[in-house]
């Protein structure tokens, strides 16, 4: 499956390049190793998916995303339940970076 910019963890994976928790000085670490292109981030974001980290969907802080992520060990004490859904639409700097990585890596759009 590639990409999804409407999926929650590929889009913060994207725009924020690694996942921190929000309440906690954890980060998630993943190297894979690789390219960096929209395939690396959607690893980056379905690994942190299945190691039971949560992320939110994004909300608007005037020009940019704020995606509210936790590790599982915050998610556990705060009873955050994970987000199994996509967003209907993906936010338009999700949709930009995505075109701008398409077009430096010579993709198609």
């Amino acid at each position: 499956m590639p990409f999804d910019p409407r999926d929650p963890y590929d889009a913060a994976a994207l725009y924020d390049m690694w996942l921190n928790c929000s309440r906690c000085p954890t980060t998630f670490d993943f190297e894979p190793g690789g390219d960096i292109n929209l395939d690396y981030y959607h690893r980056i974001g379905q690994q942190a998916r299945q190691e039971n980290w949560i992320v939110l969907p994004a909300r608007s802080k005037g020009d940019e995303l704020v995606f509210n992520v936790l590790c599982p060990a915050c998610a556990r004490r705060l009873g955050v339940a994970g987000c199994d859904g996509h967003m209907e639409l993906a936010a338009p700097v999700i949709d930009e970076i995505c075109q701008a990585m398409r077009e430096a890596s010579g993709e198609a759009a």
